[in-house]
């Protein structure tokens, strides 16, 4: 744990002495303040319903050009293999780099909290699924960031990485819509599965269903175990 500790608060130091967190950061409220205004005006409803439902979109495309650099940037530099055969093991490695990566998103979503509050002065909006949307978007994060991950440790090109990334993570996003597009009842079970709208409508409602806690779990770890596996596979070559 100790290693892991390291590694994300070195992690959150290039973060944050850089302008990359701050450019981030200043795009992603910008987004969340246009999304927020035009939910309001374009619907006539004092919620947040419009705003969250376009941020996890907004994730999916701006994660993987964040986790872009963490292991294709070591590959290039040819720092990566210094790292490998350090005493720290190559997990710790992925968790730390993952973990900030998640806690940077975080920070940009509490950035977000000003727009529940402006809500509340003005309406009386439902805690209660405006706290389950914001789990929700921190599991997609979650999941945004392991898959951004995994396809850092495939290339050294930073930008081929974050195609790379966003790539990964569409099939997923896009699947359920090709499950109403089937007849077949199994396929079309899979296929909803697969979805990470189908695992999101209930948090959006205010319902926690521990199978989607699970399969979100599940996708984290499922990435995070390639990028582990995709490392090894560089360690021992």
């Amino acid at each position: 744990m100790k290693a892991c500790w390291t590694i994300f608060r070195k992690e959150m130091r290039v973060y944050f002495v850089s302008p990359l967190a701050y450019v981030f950061l200043a795009a992603f409220l910008f987004l969340a303040g246009l999304f927020f205004y035009l939910g309001i005006t374009l619907t006539g409803e004092a919620s947040l319903r419009v705003m969250l439902g376009n941020l996890s979109i907004t994730l999916l495309f701006v994660l993987p050009m964040l986790t872009m650099r963490h292991f294709a940037e070591e590959q290039r530099a040819g720092t990566l293999e210094l790292l490998l055969t350090a005493p720290a093991p190559p997990w710790a490695l992925i968790v730390g780099k993952w973990a900030a990566s998640l806690a940077l998103c975080v920070v940009m979503l509490a950035g977000t909290f000003l727009f529940p509050v402006m809500l509340a002065w003005y309406g009386d909006p439902d805690w209660g699924v405006v706290g389950t949307s914001y789990l929700a978007l921190v599991l997609c994060a979650a999941a945004f960031c392991a898959a951004g991950l995994f396809a850092s440790s495939l290339t050294q090109d930073q930008m081929a990485a974050g195609i790379a990334g966003i790539l990964v993570l569409l099939p997923f996003w896009l699947v359920g819509q090709a499950a109403s597009l089937t007849e077949n009842p199994t396929l079309t079970s899979i296929l909803e599965k697969a979805s990470f709208l189908a695992h999101l409508r209930g948090f959006t409602k205010g319902v926690v269903d521990t199978a989607d806690l699970s399969w979100f779990l599940l996708f984290v770890f499922l990435f995070l175990f390639l990028t582990y596996r995709t490392l090894e596979s560089r360690r021992w070559r």
